[in-house]
């Protein structure tokens, strides 16, 4: 018991596919309300190369209409390349992580350079030339800073020292109060992630207006001690695969999920929702996936689906949300 409670105490890839699986199980719960019949077949995959190739063989998968699963990218790709199993849709469900999105294969999060190319396309339409506009790259971003600076030619850069710190006397003496401070940070570091946030918080005042921005959002952000009135001081605003709605009462899905499981969905618990309602849906309705993609984006919880056929022959979500903390909360640009 005690092994079993230490796993789930921490998040992890335990706790990850257990929520996902959670929302799955509420999404084919709601669907079978309108009398649809849905058989499901669970597999632990064990984080396990071979354990999927063990699987991959059992005939109540290779029965199956959709698949899925694997959550990891590298074990999701043993399975999608088997030939046999080719005709059977696989869903990657989960990470923005690039995989070959071959015949049979559809991505159902928007791939990690989609979400950068949407907010570079941004940028490059909203932020005024002649506000200050500065740039914080990584040594590991410097292609993407590289066309930043080619956009904003007239743009300050900055870089990191070795520990992953900005100085703060060096950012205080490059932020202005006489124009808009816009800042663009391109890191999956957290200690600089978090001294960025924190120290472009402080710069702040009356006087001086600061405002962060960044083409792709890391998990980094969501780290406890990074302060959610920090990002919403600064307007952080980023593209995103979802969009949690601010509300003062409970959904009807967040309160049937906790009828259900007792606990309230979390954003893999409403991610596993989404993405397995619209799949079997779109199952439903045409038993050639591919054909789906001629129906408009759809919407959901927190997430929404607009799907485009790669040059591999596969699938890929192309939604994407721009996002923007505001207090304690997100909006939603609406371009």
């Amino acid at each position: 018991m005690f092994l079993i409670e230490s796993l789930f105490e921490e998040r992890n890839l335990y706790t990850v596919a257990l929520e996902f699986y959670t929302g799955s199980l509420h999404a084919i719960r709601d669907i079978e309300k309108y009398g649809v019949s849905i058989g499901v077949n669970v597999f632990d995959t064990e984080n396990s190369q071979n354990r999927v190739i063990e699987i991959s063989n059992d005939e109540d998968l290779k029965k199956s209409d959709i698949i899925i699963g694997p959550l990891i990218p590298r074990n999701f790709e043993v399975l999608s390349n088997l030939n046999f199993l080719e005709s059977i849709p696989k869903i990657f469900p989960l990470s923005t992580i690039p995989i070959k999105v071959i015949n049979g294969v559809i991505q159902a999060v928007t791939p990690r350079n989609l979400l950068r190319e949407k907010m570079i396309e941004y940028l490059d339409k909203n932020l005024d030339r002649d506000d200050n506009i500065v740039i914080i790259a990584d040594s590991l971003n410097l292609e993407i800073e590289n066309r930043l600076s080619s956009i904003f030619p007239n743009s300050i850069k900055i870089k990191p020292e070795f520990e992953g710190y900005i100085l703060p006397e060096l950012l205080d003496s490059l932020l202005v109060d006489s124009l808009p401070n816009k800042v663009i940070v391109e890191s999956e570091i957290f200690t600089l992630v978090s001294s960025v946030v924190s120290q472009l918080n402080s710069q702040i005042t009356s006087e001086r207006d600061v405002k962060l921005f960044t083409t792709y959002r890391g998990n980094q952000y969501d780290d406890s001690s990074i302060n959610i009135k920090d990002l919403g001081n600064l307007r952080f605003t980023y593209s995103s695969i979802s969009r949690k709605i601010n509300q003062d009462s409970i959904t009807k899905f967040e309160s049937d999920h906790i009828n259900m499981f007792g606990s309230f969905p979390n954003k893999d618990v409403t991610r596993g929702y989404d993405v397995t309602k619209d799949i079997i849906l779109r199952r439903l309705l045409d038993n050639n996936l591919n054909r789906t993609v001629r129906h408009d984006e759809q919407f959901y919880n927190e997430s929404k689906f607009m799907y485009k056929i790669d040059s591999l022959g596969g699938l890929f979500n192309s939604s994407i949300y721009i996002i923007e903390h505001v207090d304690y909360g997100i909006r939603e640009i609406n371009e």
